[in-house]
């Protein structure tokens, strides 16, 4: 069970690593501004901050609802809400017009939280958490969940650090 869930985890790390609204097209534009190409490894340490703390935000949401609502309305209720936004982002492609590319590591952080918060990014990650029924998620990330977050970072970093060094 471990290591499928780890697989879990991984792939969809993975999958946010390809994707370029996770990151990697903006390592690769601060490096080509800077000039420098240890900018696009050091710019993936906030992008990955970002990240992460948007899926903890996500699991502790999901845990405070899952203790008030029971289990199977919760999985449904996040479901529900990953693809009506999925819906939404499918006909509104509209991007901010005031945003400006040059950014520092805490305006990267902030960005990362709120491009992973905005796409779902911690939503994703719920079944993998919420097959575990007799744990509670915050008790579950804090123990066993460290490895399984940790998977789905360490499979983003690399692959969206690798496809910013080589575009």
């Amino acid at each position: 069970m471990i290591e499928h869930s780890l697989i879990f985890f991984v792939s969809l790390g993975i999958y946010h690593g390809i994707n370029p609204g996770m990151g990697w097209l903006f390592s690769v534009s601060i490096a080509m501004q800077k000039e420098s190409t240890q900018k696009i490894f050091t710019s993936q340490i906030p992008i990955a901050i970002g990240h992460l703390l948007s899926l903890i935000v996500t699991l502790i949401l999901f845990e405070a609802l899952k203790n008030i609502v029971p289990l199977h309305y919760t999985k449904v209720f996040f479901a529900s809400i990953l693809i009506l936004f999925g819906a939404y982002k499918l006909f509104d492609r509209a991007h901010m017009k005031w945003v400006k590319m040059n950014v520092g590591n805490l305006d990267l952080l902030i960005w990362s939280f709120l491009m992973a918060s905005s796409h779902g990014a911690g939503l994703m990650l719920i079944p993998g958490f919420s097959t575990h029924t007799n744990h509670h998620t915050a008790l579950h990330i804090f123990k066993s969940g460290i490895l399984p977050l940790a998977a789905h970072m360490v499979g983003m970093i690399i692959i969206s650090t690798t496809i910013a060094f080589f575009v």
